[in-house]
């Protein structure tokens, strides 16, 4: 193997090609130093929490996950299902501010042993970004550089996937091996809302494991005020039973979800409304990160005044019911709610809203 086909390289070529992980486990366990590639050392950290913390891209690192490796190449080693599941921190959807620095670092850590509920009764060891599901809350401006910085504190590869960025996959998008860190820069040209995941092969695997989240890249121009929350929209493949499981990975190549859920755990928005004024205008940025189902997205009792598909900010829509969303895409909707009360948000593809995907916007 030459100095232009690295290890790293051959991994995700060889995922690409439906090589099995297994195949080039002893490949992979063998870490070889790659340009822009600093060795990390692994230590061993007590469980982050299942609720995420969000702060904007700036020269501040963003919060890691903290927590220790699983066996490696499998989804389905490590701990034994039916534990006993965490308690479910909810999903803070209200995103950060991006600073005035043109420069802006994002530092994530990527984790396969993420323990967190998805209802009250199962919950799911699940793989992560700074150990929350989905990731936090990522924001930068058009024009800014963004200096990335990814460490692999997982016993498998990881890497990262900025649907946001214009950058080569042969170079920056590449497996990072256990215990290394990788960084790179880009710069974010577009503005609108964008899926970041894992995208080491197979990539189902790494996204229904929860490895997703939601960056947005705010125009020149700021838009109009208003009250902002991001929504992320994705499927759970859990095996069947209650407690802690782990991923059906039939069901995943089947597109047969257990749950469809917004934010990482089913309804958690009933109990725990988004809440507006009346006639206030609110600004949802919602991404569907699948990994297989269109999303249907809907407001019962609204219409939105604009919607910006793909995230654009160029082609706005008006006057809309529902706008599909397909997976790895994602879409900015605008709406204002003249009287006050509560409105489901759903996705209009009820085969799946019963299975998690419903939530409330309480209007005062």
């Amino acid at each position: 193997m030459n100095a232009m086909m690295t290890r790293r390289r051959f991994l995700s070529i060889a995922g690409l090609t439906s090589l099995s992980l297994g195949s080039v486990a002893t490949l992979a366990a063998c870490k070889d130093q790659q340009p822009g590639t600093a060795s990390a050392t692994q230590a061993a950290a007590s469980p982050a929490p299942a609720g995420a913390t969000h702060a904007a891209a700036s020269p501040a690192p963003a919060a890691t996950g903290s927590m220790p490796g699983m066996a490696m190449a499998s989804a389905t080693s490590g701990p034994q299902e039916g534990a006993p599941i965490p308690a479910h921190q909810v999903y803070d959807a209200r995103p950060p501010q991006a600073g005035p620095e043109t420069t802006k670092k994002l530092v994530l850590t990527t984790r396969n042993d993420t323990a967190i509920a998805i209802d009250k009764e199962v919950g799911y060891y699940g793989w992560s970004f700074n150990g929350t599901i989905p990731g936090p809350i990522l924001r930068v401006r058009q024009g800014d550089t963004v200096e990335t910085t990814i460490t692999n504190k997982g016993t498998m590869g990881h890497s990262i996937d900025f649907h946001a960025a214009q950058t080569p996959w042969s170079k920056n998008y590449q497996i990072i091996l256990p215990g290394d860190s990788f960084s790179f820069s880009w710069t974010a040209n577009h503005a609108g809302v964008f899926m970041y995941h894992c995208g080491t092969p197979p990539v189902l695997e790494h996204i229904a494991n929860g490895m997703y989240g939601a960056i947005i890249v705010d125009p020149p121009q700021p838009m109009r005020p208003a009250r902002e929350y991001v929504i992320v929209q994705s499927e759970f493949y859990p095996t069947a039973g209650t407690g802690m499981r782990k991923l059906d990975l039939a069901a995943a190549n089947a597109g047969n979800p257990r749950y469809v859920v917004f934010n990482g755990y089913a309804n958690q928005y009933q109990e725990t409304p988004l809440t507006a004024k009346a006639g206030e205008l609110i600004r949802l940025y919602v991404v569907n990160a699948g990994p297989t189902l269109w999303s249907a997205f809907h407001v019962i009792g609204a219409l939105f005044e604009s919607v910006y598909p793909s995230g654009s900010l160029d082609s706005p829509l008006h006057w809309l019911q529902t706008w599909s969303i397909a997976p790895g895409d994602g879409a900015i909707f605008e709406l204002t709610i003249p009287d006050p009360g509560t409105y489901p948000f759903v996705t209009h593809s009820f085969a799946y809203t019963g299975r998690g995907a419903i939530g409330l916007i309480k209007v005062e």
